[in-house]
């Protein structure tokens, strides 16, 4: 895992920048003119109703999908120029996914499972002290060689979450990971993404409608018809009035 987060000092740029990104189906505008900037060492929760466009910005952030126009800028390069085996090494090396239906493997063992992506990394050296190292943080010791259908909700997105850093990615992309969860789990996993944060200076997206998540995120957009806005919290927008 990479050391603890860090600061960003002022003349460093973004970690991932987007920049005026566009995007349609058919004649149905889903993202106009989206531009917001993602931080190493921070959470940032997406929000909006069903369809309005959450998922669509995850696919186009980690060069799943290409939009009608703008720019994703990781690092100082547009990835949206990259050819398709650049963007896919891309993927496999700096972004972990999570989802909110898991999509864990059903005939591998929570330990295959996690083991899984380093297998097609170029990079993935020492891959069992890795594992280990994981599941040690993670908690999952006694699931390991248990098979998905036999997990809780919460037991199966922690193996998610596990599958999603073995690579040790910069940012981790979440779309609902606490959508199926009960309210503990959910708890847990917003736990977990604060330690990611905080002690492996990993940013971390997540497209949520979990007003607990929100609470637990230091950045809140929102997209509503196309349109991308910043949402600060309530107690800011409560001193900012004061201070008038």
């Amino acid at each position: 895992m990479r050391g603890a987060g860090r600061e960003k000092t002022g003349d460093e740029p973004a970690l991932l920048s987007i920049e005026g990104v566009s995007a349609s189906f058919g004649k149905r505008r889903i993202l106009d003119d989206v531009s917001f900037t993602v931080e190493p060492s921070s959470i940032v929760a997406v929000t909006g109703r069903s369809g309005a466009g959450k998922t669509t910005l995850l696919g186009i952030i980690s060069g799943l999908m290409k939009p009608d126009g703008g720019r994703v800028v990781y690092k100082g390069q547009n990835i949206l120029k990259w050819g398709d085996f650049k963007r896919s090494r891309f993927r496999n090396r700096e972004i972990g996914f999570i989802f909110q239906f898991f999509n864990l493997l059903p005939d591998m063992t929570s330990y295959q499972n996690i083991f899984y992506p380093a297998i097609i990394s170029p990079r993935s050296r020492n891959l069992k002290e890795k594992v280990d190292y994981l599941v040690g943080y993670l908690g999952l010791e006694k699931i390991l060689h248990q098979y998905p259908a036999t997990l809780s909700g919460g037991e199966r997105q922690r193996v998610a979450v596990a599958r999603a850093i073995i690579n040790n990615p910069r940012i981790i992309l979440a779309d609902e990971p606490t959508g199926n969860l009960d309210e503990r789990s959910a708890n847990d996993i917003l736990s977990l993404f604060k330690k990611l944060r905080d002690e492996n200076g990993m940013a971390i997206v997540i497209a949520t409608h979990d007003s607990r998540t929100v609470a637990s995120a230091d950045v809140h957009f929102n997209i509503d018809d196309a349109q991308l806005q910043r949402i600060e919290p309530p107690e800011r927008r409560k001193k900012s009035r004061r201070g008038r």
